[in-house]
């Protein structure tokens, strides 16, 4: 008996013989596997007591697909008086799709079945023929189109309009035509003509895009928006032409629409001139979304067809838009059309220190998209490394690198000539310290600001988010913010120093007044001084009789106060002065560099007193390293990082493990076992992983060079990731998992890998079994047969259906055919 068999066997004896727990999860994994053999006993377990476990028998006799399954679905359709289990059977018959099968879906979609119960005010059959029309369509069942037609038709039917339409645009042909007809009927209401354009979008048929075409003259809007919508989302870019005209519609839906649609399909064309001719008159536009749309839509065009002298001086003027997202166009467009003469422009607009961020920032990366160098663009972009605005700093810093390799090879033409410094060294002493923000702007940025920053969107300093690259919010010294109040009128400023000093709290409360004493009369602030005493004596005695906390409820405290430790970690953080902000971005932006210069810097900066320099120089020698890690210079770090994983804090300890991972140098193996008995289960988990990539990918110390005192052989990594998997914390264990998987066939010890795949699946048990299907992933990458075998032993000598359940849902995940994360059992 094949392994397979087995393990459907095993399963159908728990359909038998277990509780309700173990029928309904061994009735879905059986369906998962699709065994023909399961068939018999998923069918006797539709009259299950349980209304769950009919529920899943039903939904694997649908899976698995076999006619013989029909004769017993038809009869709990027609008898079962639950619509739960009614709408899995009809779902299930809908999956199997036989002639007999189209035929009970076409009776239950127009006859309510005998003994169906209601669900509270909620007929339970209307769920049933939503599933049945799902099920029709899905068949493509040409004999079902007439009655799914007149269905929508039926004003006393619910409203499921749009399921019908999609199953009919699923019946190619006859269905298909039924949703055009309706499209082009006129006097067919505007919803329904919206709904069957929504439907066509999801036919892959010519006539169906033709007809969202001629969509965008309906009369209504709402379909001429929603066939703007449609004929983007069928990647139609011949229509784009027609949907630029859309941008111009009297209707403010169809306009955003056509905005959406025209930005999704800019980056698949590739002709420009007629496409310029067409788009560029309409800069014009009121609108400063539509102007900047279509600048944007031209951004990939003008790679291959730069603009013409005429509508490159139009984009010129564009770059001076009071919109700042238009401007911001513009600069980007500027930099992709390859047209150094637009370089005065750009700088004029870098320079301008009133100017939007958002419009500065692009003018400054587009600069760097040149690669042209001289002293004017080397002052500009210095100086922008030190600007107020962060999008600015880190754009200028960017710009700088792109021009670096463009520097290199000018200064190999050009060596006995005076040229500009390198682009490089700015970023180094960026990263160094050496250039600094105006005293104006050189305040903390504190998550409160942040907060109160994002409710003012049209500020100077709110945040840009372009290009994947995300920003930061920060606030200058000097600027006055208005008063906040709160909810009873007050200001939240503080009392003034004179005032304050002028309040006496007195030692103890002179009177204790009692329940319908009458207080005596005071001022205010001597009311509010009083009810902080006694506030405070009222917490004395509330501690003096607060009863004993049990221990789940300090369990709960305990999580509480951790989270709220955290919560002050993460936020104090974020507070960073702009100084150490140009700090930061120049060694973010050095990690995208090859040159020994950047390594040098980047090692300096390992050892710099602040951690999170040292943390974003840890993290660019890892992606360094990630690109060319045979670069000798880089070896230089590994001392430094082992050091900081021995001594760093919590994130320094996690990033240094992950770049001596990617070094490759085997010395670390020792440093990073011993990492594994740090406190943070986060560094223990990133330890892990480092552990299994260093030593299944590592640089050969001989021929490397490296001084490696003491290595580790790939078996004695296996069973110290072995010994990870008696870790509390579930994500130290999957990760341990997942690494002995890489580990393990190195060392071409098949004992050792038995082992492992036994101890693998019972650590699963052991703990609260939430990572079944993680580790029933991860166990993929193991031999089939071993594992399951494995699981078998332990869901045969399981104590009870929770533990059983566990090594049911790693069974499914082993053998399931489609690969994909399930759903769990009813």
């Amino acid at each position: 008996m094949s392994l397979r068999n087995e393990t459907v066997d095993v399963l159908c004896e728990l359909l038998e013989t277990g509780d309700e727990a173990d029928r309904c999860y061994a009735a879905r994994t059986l369906g998962v596997l699709r065994s023909n053999i399961a068939v018999p006993f998923l069918i006797k377990r539709l009259k299950d007591e349980d209304v769950d476990v009919c529920i899943d028998a039903a939904e694997a006799l649908g899976r698995i697909g076999d006619e013989a399954a029909v004769p017993a679905l038809t009869d709990s359709l027609q008898n079962d008086t639950s619509g739960e289990v009614c709408s899995m059977v009809t779902e299930a018959l809908g999956k199997i799709a036989s002639a007999e099968c189209v035929d009970l879906l076409l009776t239950v979609l127009t006859e309510r079945p005998e003994g169906l119960e209601w669900d509270g005010d909620w007929d339970t059959w209307w769920d049933i023929q939503l599933e049945a029309v799902k099920a029709l369509g899905a068949a493509g069942a040409v004999k079902a189109v007439d009655s799914l037609v007149a269905f929508i038709n039926d004003d006393a039917q619910q409203d499921i309009e749009n399921e019908v339409l999609n199953a009919l645009v699923s019946i190619s042909g006859v269905g298909l035509d039924q949703v055009i007809e309706r499209v082009q009927d006129t006097t067919t209401k505007p919803l329904s003509r919206r709904r069957a354009v929504r439907a066509l979008a999801g036919s892959h048929s010519p006539s169906a895009t033709r007809i969202l075409g001629r969509s965008l003259q309906d009369a209504d809007p709402e379909v001429r928006a929603e066939a703007t919508l449609a004929l983007a989302n069928k990647n139609a870019e011949r229509y784009l032409s027609a949907l630029l005209l859309m941008l111009r519609d009297q209707s403010g839906e169809v306009r955003d629409a056509a905005i959406k649609a025209v930005t999704q399909l800019a980056g698949q064309v590739s002709e420009s001139t007629d496409l310029q001719e067409t788009l560029l008159p309409m800069l014009n536009d009121p609108s400063s979304r539509v102007r900047a749309t279509l600048l944007n839509v031209l951004v990939p065009v003008v790679v291959n067809n730069p603009l013409s002298n005429e509508h490159y001086k139009v984009v010129i003027s564009s770059s001076f838009d009071t919109s700042a997202e238009t401007a911001a166009a513009a600069c980007r467009l500027l930099g992709e059309n390859g047209n150094s003469d637009a370089i005065s422009t750009l700088l004029e607009h870098a320079r301008n220190q009133d100017g939007h961020p958002m419009v500065r920032r692009e003018a400054i990366l587009s600069i760097g998209r040149f690669g042209e160098i001289s002293d004017e663009i080397i002052e500009v972009l210095m100086n922008a490394v030190g600007d107020s605005q962060q999008p600015v700093r880190l754009a200028a810093l960017t710009a700088l690198m792109s021009l670096d390799k463009q520097h290199i090879e000018t200064d190999e033409l050009t060596q006995d000539k005076q040229t500009p410094p390198r682009p490089l060294s700015i970023i180094i002493d960026a990263v160094q310290g050496s250039i600094h923000v105006p005293d104006k702007a050189a305040s903390a940025v504190e998550p409160e600001d942040i907060g109160n920053l994002q409710q003012a969107p049209d500020s100077a300093n709110a945040a840009d988010i372009q290009n994947g690259v995300v920003v930061e919010f920060e606030t200058e010294v000097g600027k006055s913010f208005p008063e906040t109040s709160n909810d009873s009128g007050m200001t939240d400023n503080p009392v003034p120093q004179e005032i304050a000093e002028t309040i006496t709290l007195p030692d103890g409360p002179t009177q204790i007044v009692e329940v319908g004493d009458v207080s005596p009369a005071m001022s205010t602030l001597d009311a509010i001084a009083m009810e902080n005493v006694e506030s405070v004596l009222d917490q004395d005695k509330l501690q003096q009789t607060m009863p004993e906390i049990d221990e789940a409820t300090q369990e709960y405290l305990d999580v509480v106060e951790a989270n709220k430790a955290e919560m002050k970690r993460i936020r104090s953080s974020k507070r960073i002065t702009p100084n150490q902000d140009v700090r930061r971005l120049g060694t973010r932006v050095l990690a995208t560099a090859n040159d020994d210069k950047a390594i040098e810097a980047l090692l300096l900066a390992l050892n710099d007193q602040d951690d999170l320099i040292r943390r974003e120089a840890a993290e660019a020698i890892g992606e360094i390293a990630q690109r060319c890690r045979d670069n000798p210079k880089l070896m230089d770090a590994v001392g430094t990082l082992i050091t900081h994983l021995a001594v760093g804090d919590m994130e320094q300890k996690i990033v240094s493990a992950r770049s001596l991972s990617f070094l490759g140098n085997r010395s670390a193996l020792v440093p990073l076992m011993e990492a594994l008995n740090d406190k943070h289960a986060n560094v223990r988990i990133e330890v892990v992983h480092s552990l299994a990539r260093l030593s299944s990918d590592s640089l050969d110390p001989t021929q490397s060079g490296h001084m490696v005192v003491r290595d580790m052989p790939s078996s004695s990594v296996a069973r110290t990731l072995l010994a990870c998997l008696d870790d509390d914390n579930i994500g130290v264990r999957v990760a341990a998992t997942k690494g002995l998987s890489k580990v393990l066939p190195l060392t071409g010890d098949e004992t050792l890998t038995q082992r492992a795949v036994e101890r693998i699946v019972a650590s699963v048990s052991e703990f609260t079994g939430e990572e079944s299907r993680l580790i029933g992933q991860a166990l993929r990458a193991f031999d089939e047969s071993l594992s399951n075998q494995a699981i078998l032993i332990q869901l045969k000598t399981a104590e009870n259906s929770v533990k059983r359940s566990v090594f049911i849902e790693m069974i499914e995940e082993i053998l399931n055919p489609d690969q994909a994360q399930p759903e769990q059992a009813a």
